[in-house]
């Protein structure tokens, strides 16, 4: 293998890659917010990480709703959310254009080391506002695993398809 199999500099313009990635990043976060629906990953008296973090900040993140089909939708929380993953998918979708490696297995390792074991079992317990990770829970433990390998993979068929990369093998 030669370097030029594994590292690939500027084939698309930087702001190609964030354009990518915001968009990717957007319907990513919408993806998650589905799955935690199903498999909800947490308690529902526990206080999500985004709210916490937006406490942290001295907002009340919790008083931050508007109603839709009359239902109160917390936009503070789901607008970090989104963010969130918007910038982990440009930082994603730019490091794989450099080292395409980086997106093997549809970058499922790379969502498990950087959200998974990063920010919610390093981050955020250590910021408190989320458990530690032996104090998730099984229920806990699935949704963030499954969630977190629907939520870059999701990335990452965005990111092929408005590249038009091919797959990696």
């Amino acid at each position: 293998m030669q370097a030029s199999d594994t590292f690939h500099p500027h084939k698309s313009a930087l702001g190609t890659l964030v354009s990518v990635g915001i968009v990717a990043g957007f319907i990513s976060a919408m993806v998650k917010s589905g799955v935690e629906t199903i498999l909800p990953p947490r308690p529902p008296t526990a206080v999500p990480p985004p709210i916490g973090l937006l406490d942290m900040m001295g907002f009340d993140g919790a008083t931050m709703n508007y109603v839709f089909n009359q239902t109160a939708v917390n936009w503070g929380g789901n607008g970090f959310h989104i963010l969130f993953s918007m910038v982990i998918a440009v930082v994603y979708v730019w490091l794989v254009e450099r080292c395409p490696k980086a997106g093997a297995w549809w970058g499922v390792p790379f969502g498990w080391l950087i959200a998974s074991v990063g920010a919610h079992c390093i981050v955020l317990p250590l910021l408190g506002v989320a458990p530690r990770p032996w104090d998730i829970g099984t229920a806990g433990v699935i949704s963030e695993l499954v969630g977190t390998a629907l939520w870059i993979w999701t990335i990452e068929c965005v990111r092929r398809v408005l590249l038009r990369r091919p797959a990696i093998r």
